[in-house]
């Protein structure tokens, strides 16, 4: 069934950015769809999902994932899109950068596995708060591997059948700017280990505007 969000976010996982969605197995598991061939997938919040850091929590009411893959595929990329962000009471902004997340799964109908995100060059996803007018805190979040930990799990079945993923990750790095307000500013922290991020997507496929089922094998 395809479900609306109220938010994947953050964290973290909106308007539907056109992504590859990375899900790597590390025991054979493959991500397949029942079409058989090429499928795109759209991802959706559900619940809450958050970022905590060093300068404090961080909420997004909605959140999307898009991307596409070939069936039997053990690798797919998604990238994300945020909106209805705060922070500390501010509006915040997290921009990409052209940044995407990889989920690498293991074996079985209930998996355990982790994040990457990727980036191209010394590009980074940015959290400014707030994102109009004299900035108070500007959080960092470069590439980076093996966040953990995410379960995957099969939901549904046939053309129903639907992927979700509980992203429970305490191991994320990242680093925050302050900002130059006359008050309220973040305190400056580099190379900080330890962020947070929680939340629940489902993964729904399609195959030119038709309902797929989609699972791990």
């Amino acid at each position: 069934m395809i479900r609306k969000s109220k938010f994947l976010g953050p964290v973290l996982i909106v308007a539907l950015a056109m992504c590859s969605f990375a899900v790597s197995a590390a025991s054979g598991d493959v991500i397949t769809s029942e079409s058989g061939s090429v499928t795109t997938v759209s991802g959706l919040e559900e619940g809450a999902d958050v970022w905590k850091f060093h300068a404090g929590e961080l909420k997004c009411t909605t959140v999307s994932y898009a991307g596409s893959f070939s069936s039997g595929a053990s690798s797919v990329l998604v990238t994300p899109a945020y909106s209805g962000c705060t922070t500390a009471g501010l509006a915040a902004a997290i921009d990409m950068n052209g940044c995407q997340y990889r989920v690498n799964m293991t074996s079985g109908t209930s998996t355990e596995g982790s994040i990457d995100i990727v980036c191209i060059g010394s590009n980074e996803i940015t959290v400014t708060a707030p994102p109009i007018g004299t900035k108070k805190c500007i959080k960092h979040i470069p590439a980076q591997t093996d966040l953990t930990a995410l379960t995957g799990t099969n939901v549904g079945s046939g053309t129903t059948r639907e992927i979700t993923l509980d992203i429970n990750i305490t191991n994320m790095k990242y680093s925050q700017t302050a900002g130059t307000a006359e008050t309220g500013n973040c305190t400056t922290a580099d190379n900080t280990t330890g962020g947070i991020w929680t939340g629940k997507a489902i993964f729904t496929g399609s195959v030119t505007g038709a309902h797929v089922g989609i699972f791990l094998s």
